[in-house]
């Protein structure tokens, strides 16, 4: 971890165990030696791995603890390099996580990085979010997602695995923000859920600010 991730976390008042901060090291480890054969992420994002994507995912641990109680089970939608699930995993040992990923090579690295790390909170599932397998009648208490596509699209299969009162956590730039979007209201609408919070944070070096969308299922 370099001096502004550790200022960053300083910050937000994330206070990250020694066990936590070698998980994160071994996980940006893992992804930076298979990211030449797999494109995980930008070969441009590697200098700069902390601070555009592990800190970016971090971002929503604050949040997490403030809303679920430990041993809750939070799934990552569309989990793909392992963000923002794995980062999550190793900072919130307190919690379980099921990585959900349709793509096979993809959770062979998420499987061998959880590995790695020591992750025994982590269990990785080759499905999209909905779709039938293993655990897809699970309930969880929280779902992530940080770059599925278009949020009207997710935001419906992301609710209906939620247990009620449960929390979909949905990562979003200043952009996405700044535009109407009626479809994305009435498709919380229709999924029978709310916006309960907006969270605002920025990155080291960002130009702009981040948010993660807290949308809440209702009874």
């Amino acid at each position: 971890m370099n001096e502004a991730a550790a200022k960053t976390l300083q910050a937000w008042d994330l206070r990250l165990s020694p066990e936590s901060l070698r998980r994160l090291e071994l996980f940006s480890a893992a992804l930076l030696e298979r990211n030449p054969v797999q494109n995980l992420v930008s070969k441009n994002d590697e200098p700069q791995l902390w601070e555009r994507h592990i800190l970016d995912s971090l971002a929503a641990a604050p949040l997490l603890r403030r809303l679920l109680e430990p041993g809750a089970l939070i799934a990552d939608a569309g989990s793909g390099a392992g963000f923002p699930g794995l980062p999550l995993a190793a900072a919130l040992e307190e919690f379980n996580f099921h990585l959900l990923e349709s793509r096979a090579r993809r959770c062979d690295f998420l499987g061998g990085a959880a590995a790695a790390m020591g992750a025994g909170n982590v269990s990785v599932f080759n499905r999209r979010v909905g779709e039938g397998g293993p655990g897809s009648g699970q309930r969880y208490g929280a779902v992530t997602e940080r770059a599925m596509g278009q949020l009207e699209n997710i935001l419906p299969q992301c609710l209906n695995i939620l247990s009620v009162g449960g929390f979909f956590l949905a990562w979003q730039s200043a952009a996405q923000l700044a535009q109407p979007r009626p479809a994305v209201d009435a498709a919380l609408k229709k999924a029978g859920g709310e916006l309960a919070e907006t969270f605002s944070y920025r990155l080291p070096g960002g130009t702009e600010g981040r948010h993660i969308l807290v949308f809440k299922k209702r009874g």
